[in-house]
């Protein structure tokens, strides 16, 4: 009740986007949001208003009679229902942005992570540099095609910024080149200047995990749902297409079935995507509810596809679904959004409360079962590959100082979190091999990755070796750590085919360093 009772104190602007009846049903759902928010706060006893933002442009997102009751006294919170309509994928960023500027306390995420969450290939790269798994993908440019050299085929391409399902009309899977790259025109006429994005079609079961903040900042993951497609005809995308989202009288609406996993027969996987969606959300910024969108892979392993800040509360949706599952009447689901707020006073959300990575140049006898552990937990090295990583962790236990590889230790909660190892390269001047970043499952999202290299590389730096050259595999399980190293400056300076077998070449990326001053 206290909760409640704290809550009762507030008023309330509802704040969302106009829309009416002959909106795209992607736009006018919020209206629905809207009648049950404010059900929800007539049961809680919680006095609001509503209000309609208008406007196109940044300074026109909040109305005067909005912006006046910033100065109007304590206890006034805006319950952010602010979408962003088709083809203007920056007015919900704005809308918040706006808020913060007024100094006004809102519900959801902050004006950064809609920006960020809102890019689908910014978001690819983010979550690739915290070691999370993405499909295999990247942009594609109609005219300069080479990315789907790269990205196993069948592919599937929607515009990057849109949501909703905007743009996966029709059959939005392509097996052929030629209907990627007419597919891939279409979408780049139909939203001018947006980025049009191309990822592998997982073959795996679709996976949604709807997020909860909790008061301490801890996310809860309401039980999780599958999307399951009851009797697609071949040919028929298993997709969560525009059709199957918004089409009530579609055969892929009546067909597309939500159920809800059982721990029984799923319980690894819903630790696995449980695991995925907090680490996701942590790695984006994103402190309010949210929904994290995963698909299994060929070899069952979950990818990330999205991660929806805000995502749609209305009584009908999955996240209200997911919440009812978890025993929630939509006035409790209103109550906890209400509980965790944006406060523009605050730190940065995406930090706040978030413990340092402690990171140590010394490698221990203690260290070395650690290690072993964390590289056999990741699950993407071979036996081979495992055993030469410890060859060089004992190099270095043996040699100490004098040997040719040096290590970089990442604590998080008193545990080897990840590592890194790199060493000069011989016969050179300023060259270094970085060998081995690796990132403990438990501590991904945390930024453990992103710490280790920014150290390695003013380590090396220090050294006098500023160039630092990376190999890896092209295959594409390895796309999420090509990923990571373009997302951290790294450029691709060779690729040899079939370097370590048929099919399976070596990337070799580089970044040159400033000297160490």
């Amino acid at each position: 009740m206290g909760a409640v009772n704290e809550a009762r104190g507030t008023r309330v602007v509802v704040a969302h986007n106009p829309a009416g009846p002959g909106d795209d049903p992607s736009t006018s759902d919020v209206l629905a949001q809207v009648e049950l928010v404010t059900a929800g706060l007539t049961e809680l006893g919680i006095p609001w208003s509503r209000v309609a933002v208008t406007g196109g442009r940044p300074w026109e997102v909040l109305p005067p009679n909005v912006a006046n009751t910033a100065a109007s006294g304590e206890g006034l919170v805006v319950f952010n229902l602010v979408e962003s309509p088709p083809g203007a994928s920056w007015v919900h960023t704005a809308n918040a942005a706006a808020l913060t500027a007024l100094g006004l306390p809102f519900t959801g995420s902050s004006a950064a992570a809609f920006q960020l969450t809102t890019d689908k290939i910014a978001t690819r790269a983010v979550l690739a540099a915290e070691g999370l798994p993405v499909a295999p993908g990247g942009r594609l440019d109609p005219d300069r095609p080479e990315v789907l050299d790269r990205v196993p085929p069948p592919w599937i391409l929607k515009p990057a910024w849109e949501d909703a399902s905007l743009g996966l009309e029709g059959d939005p899977v392509c097996s052929t080149r030629e209907a990627a790259l007419a597919r891939a025109a279409l979408l780049a006429r139909r939203f001018p200047g947006q980025p049009v994005l191309v990822e592998s079609y997982l073959p795996g079961r679709e996976i949604n995990v709807s997020v909860l903040p909790q008061a301490n900042g801890e996310l809860e993951v309401l039980p999780i749902a599958e999307m399951v497609y009851v009797d697609f005809p071949p040919g028929e995308p298993r997709v969560l297409g525009y059709e199957a989202k918004w089409h009530t009288d579609s055969f892929a609406y009546t067909h597309t079935v939500r159920r809800f996993l059982d721990r029984g027969e799923d319980g690894t996987l819903i630790d696995r995507a449980s695991e995925l969606a907090r680490a996701a959300c942590r790695a984006c910024g994103v402190t309010g509810y949210a929904r994290v969108d995963l698909r299994l892979d060929a070899s069952g392993e979950p990818c990330i596809l999205e991660v929806n800040a805000n995502p749609c509360i209305a009584a009908d949706a999955g996240f209200l679904a997911a919440a009812g599952e978890a025993g929630l009447r939509p006035a409790q689901v209103v109550l906890r959004i209400l509980a965790v707020l944006v406060h523009p006073s605050a730190s940065h959300p995406s930090r706040a409360g978030r413990p340092a990575v402690h990171l140590r140049d010394d490698l221990r006898p203690e260290d070395r079962p650690a290690i072993e552990s964390l590289v056999r937990a990741t699950g993407f090295f071979n036996a081979e590959e495992r055993e030469v990583a410890m060859e060089l962790v004992d190099d270095r236990l043996r040699e100490g100082t004098a040997s040719h590889y040096r290590f970089l230790v990442g604590e998080l909660e008193g545990e080897v979190a990840g590592y890194a190892c790199w060493g000069p390269i011989a016969g050179t001047v300023a060259a270094a091999d970085l060998y081995w970043i690796v990132v403990d499952p438990r501590f991904q999202g945390r930024r453990v990755g992103a710490a280790l290299l920014t150290a390695a590389e003013e380590r090396m730096a220090g050294e006098g070796r500023t160039r630092v050259y990376v190999e890896t595999s092209t295959r594409a399980q390895y796309e999420p750590t090509r990923g990571f190293y373009a997302a951290r400056g790294y450029h691709l300076a060779a690729e040899l085919a079939d370097f370590y077998a048929p099919g399976d070449g070596k990337a070799l990326f580089l970044k040159v360093l400033l000297p160490a001053v």
